[in-house]
């Protein structure tokens, strides 16, 4: 019996970016996953970002009612939601179902990684051409030590490929404050040293996990950005 998982797409694979929830849920039924996906809403992390408490405590509200009765581990492509609900959820509404959705969600870079150190991970990867540069955001940091350097390995066992990871601290999105009028000018200013780095490669991309570190990296630095999940997806052929 295949097991299920719940995938949290988040606002932007939901509504700018649905190229990589569909990405998301081939990857993981190639890996003999059920994808199920229960009514949420936003997880609440522009209104904790800008200080709308009330906001955020009505989403985390919603999406823990409704995961919860949802069976199966929790994914989410987007590191700021999974930041949230593993570690904000409980913060926020101090119930025992707000803890237990935290305890099942993963992003999905890590469940990924758990899958393999299990055995369950399909690997057998077609090869892939190109350079490809790695930014971290910094909600991911936020979720553990090791997740970083584990999905790299994870990401370099796909033949031809060549990542480096550019550590160059945070793009300046800051989970919404870098699109505040009167924030743009310091979130350029934070963002620098990454930008300048991404426009010195030649013939690069960048890939990161985060929608806003995105919009960063491609209006700054000028260059493509995809999420790692679509280069397994490229991988996977699918």
């Amino acid at each position: 019996m295949r097991a299920t998982v719940v995938y949290f797409s988040g606002c932007a694979a939901n509504y700018v970016d649905p190229d990589v929830g569909r990405a998301a849920i081939r990857v993981l039924e190639r890996n003999s996953l059920v994808v199920s996906y229960p009514r949420q809403r936003c997880c609440g992390m522009p209104q904790l970002a800008h200080g709308k408490l009330k906001g955020a405590e009505d989403r985390a509200r919603f999406n823990v009612a409704s995961l919860a009765r949802a069976p199966g581990d929790i994914v989410t492509t987007c590191t700021s939601c999974a930041l949230m609900f593993k570690h904000y959820y409980p913060r926020l509404l101090g119930t025992a179902e707000a803890e237990a959705v935290s305890s099942r969600t993963y992003d999905l870079g890590e469940y990924l990684v758990l899958l393999q150190q299990k055995d369950r991970l399909d690997t057998s990867f077609q090869a892939i051409s190109g350079s490809f540069l790695y930014h971290a955001p910094c909600h991911l940091k936020s979720l553990g030590a090791g997740l970083v350097e584990r999905r790299l390995r994870l990401l370099g066992q796909i033949p031809g490929i060549s990542i480096a990871h550019v550590d160059r601290g945070c793009c300046g999105f800051a989970g919404g404050f870098g699109v505040i009028r009167q924030n743009r000018a310091l979130s350029l200013q934070i963002g620098t040293g990454l930008f300048e780095a991404l426009r010195q490669t030649n013939g690069c991309r960048a890939v990161t996990e985060c929608p806003g570190c995105k919009l960063q990296i491609e209006g700054e630095a000028g260059i493509p950005v995809i999420h790692p999940v679509q280069l397994l997806q490229q991988a996977y052929c699918l």
